[in-house]
């Protein structure tokens, strides 16, 4: 982050030239003057330091030591490169509002799940709606799209439109029941997470719980007993259906900060011994190991009781490699989505926080999806 920050600020790179010219960054540590992409050059070093940090180093240059700047970088370059060129500037105010404008409108409505018969009764329904390209996102309410477009289409089982950018993506589901259950004891059907119900379908039993209702893993969905007016006793019922609910789903990663990689140096020692039952006969005459680091690579031979065996020890060194942290996180992140999608779920957005633990970095996401949270049980 502070790389960046001296990126956008006004910097210059520098070369510093004469005797002993690390002196120079001993004096900047002593001052806290941060330097960046610093690497030797012919005659001296090359570096990054800010303005304020060019003023300081040249009050405080140690003796026998120059410092020449090469070329000067940041936004403060580009803006009095641009400061008398008006038309320039107020085009861009214009193209930058322009831009800004651009992006309050729908210019792309995608489709996806669901039969292509369903694509397109639910285009023209969309259509009807007056979701298609040019219209303002703000104009769009999700939650009334979702319940018209289920009263209006008998195999549509749920319907989302999701805003990314100037596209809305409209998500669909059939409306699949599912098999003849071939249980005949009576049954409820229960969530197996918590969750917001966003849809509820019932086939056999009766509802307990209601759209935009908060249900804790373990409740009771679709209730097995009937209430009857005709009869005393309930009917019993072994219970089935399906609730689309929305879900929030936690992954954990530790991302260390540094890790070390192992080179071998080329040098490596073979020892070869002989196992007959728990016996071992070694047959080298020198079998001390004096390398402080190996791997050992062991290769074996059986004939019938007696094994043959070579161990290679690889001498190698160790150097400490910085992480990428950012790429890791990226990483985790997408294997945390192709776990929800691999699930069943339909993932709406990932958000996620980092905490600094030093040699390593907690990355927390939280995942809002919709996902059928529905299992039958036996009562």
């Amino acid at each position: 982050m502070r790389d960046v920050t001296l990126k956008l600020k006004s910097s210059f790179t520098v070369e510093v030239r004469g005797e002993r010219p690390e002196r120079f960054l001993n004096v900047a540590a002593a001052k806290g003057i941060y330097v960046s992409d610093v690497r030797r050059v012919a005659g001296g070093l090359r570096l990054r330091l800010s303005r304020a940090a060019r003023r300081i180093m040249e009050k405080e240059m140690p003796q026998g030591l120059e410092m020449e700047p090469v070329r000067e970088h940041g936004a403060p370059k580009v803006i009095r490169r641009f400061k008398k060129r008006y038309l320039l500037l107020g085009g861009a105010a214009m193209l930058t509002a322009a831009l800004i404008g651009f992006s309050q409108f729908v210019w792309r409505v995608e489709l996806s799940g669901g039969t292509q018969e369903l694509q397109a009764e639910a285009a023209a329904f969309l259509e009807e709606q007056g979701i298609h390209p040019g219209i303002l996102k703000s104009c769009i309410n999700q939650n009334e799209i979702k319940r018209e477009a289920i009263l209006a289409m008998d195999d549509l089982m749920w319907l989302w439109v999701d805003l990314q950018g100037t596209t809305a993506y409209v998500r669909l589901a059939d409306r699949r029941l599912p098999p003849e259950s071939l249980a005949t004891e009576p049954g409820n059907v229960i969530a197996c997470e918590t969750g917001v119900v966003e849809q509820l379908t019932v086939l056999d039993g009766k509802a307990v719980v209601g759209e935009l209702e908060t249900v804790e893993k373990g409740s009771v969905l679709i209730s097995g007993i009937i209430p009857s007016d005709r009869i005393e006793e309930p009917i019993i019922r072994h219970a089935r259906g399906s609730v689309i609910a929305r879900v929030w789903r936690d992954k954990t990663e530790i991302i260390p900060k540094t890790i070390e990689k192992r080179n071998r140096t080329g040098e490596a020692k073979n020892i070869k011994s002989i196992k007959i039952k728990k016996f071992i006969v070694n047959f080298s005459l020198n079998s001390s190991i004096l390398y402080p680091k190996y791997d050992r690579i062991r290769t074996k031979y059986r004939l019938g009781p007696v094994e043959l065996i070579n161990d290679e020890y690889a001498e190698v060194e160790t150097e400490t490699e910085t992480v990428d942290t950012e790429a890791e996180a990226a990483r985790a992140r997408e294997e945390f989505e192709r776990e929800i999608l691999s699930s069943g779920a339909e993932l709406i957005s990932v958000t996620e926080s980092r905490t600094d633990l030093g040699d390593r970095l907690e990355l927390s996401m939280t995942a809002e999806c919709l996902a059928d949270i529905a299992i039958e049980m036996p009562m």
